[in-house]
């Protein structure tokens, strides 16, 4: 895949140019684009320098593009899907299954309390597994329970069992 004419016309491989190779261009992007495009040539052309030569720039005066907020056009920055949402919670669930498996399989030792602490720490995230399942099949899941604003896609791919926010969840546990 070439370079854009326009791009190419900058005289200089860009962080630009460079993304557009990786991730091509929708529409969002390609508005987003053009403008970081624009503004660099009337950049160009205003470090001209009377005399006709132009100023060297400097490193340090460069920056990169920031990429547009694709939240509202990336179908995946929305919400997990229930199938996702469902793996994801049979994953978290098979594996406390298994590390209560393997702490009932543990002998008995002279630290049986922190064993038993350990067993009601896993019931507890089995419990919150079961009720994100429950949000799931009301349709409610990835919907914080404190101020009922979405719960970031990230937040729920490292703790698909979440309730809340990270505010809403801070202000719980203080």
């Amino acid at each position: 895949m070439g370079l854009d004419p326009h791009i190419r016309g900058l005289g200089h491989p860009s962080a630009v140019a460079t993304w557009l190779l990786r991730s091509g261009v929708n529409g969002d992007r390609a508005r987003w684009v053009s403008a970081v495009r624009t503004s660099r040539v009337e950049d160009e052309q205003s470090r001209r320098r009377p005399g006709g030569g132009s100023r060297a720039r400097c490193p340090l005066e460069r920056t990169l593009p920031v990429p547009p907020d694709t939240s509202r056009t990336d179908p995946r920055a929305g919400r997990l899907t229930a199938d996702d949402a469902r793996r994801r919670l049979e994953h978290a669930r098979s594996s406390r299954v298994a590390q209560l498996r393997a702490l009932d399989e543990g002998g008995r030792t002279a630290a049986d309390h922190l064993l038993a602490t350990q067993a009601e720490a896993i019931g507890k995230v089995l419990k919150e597994i079961d009720e994100a399942f429950a949000r799931v099949d009301d349709g409610s899941y990835g919907t914080c329970l404190g101020c009922s604003k979405p719960v970031p896609v990230e937040r729920l791919e490292i703790l698909p069992y979440t309730r809340y926010c990270v505010g809403c969840q801070s202000r719980a546990t203080a």
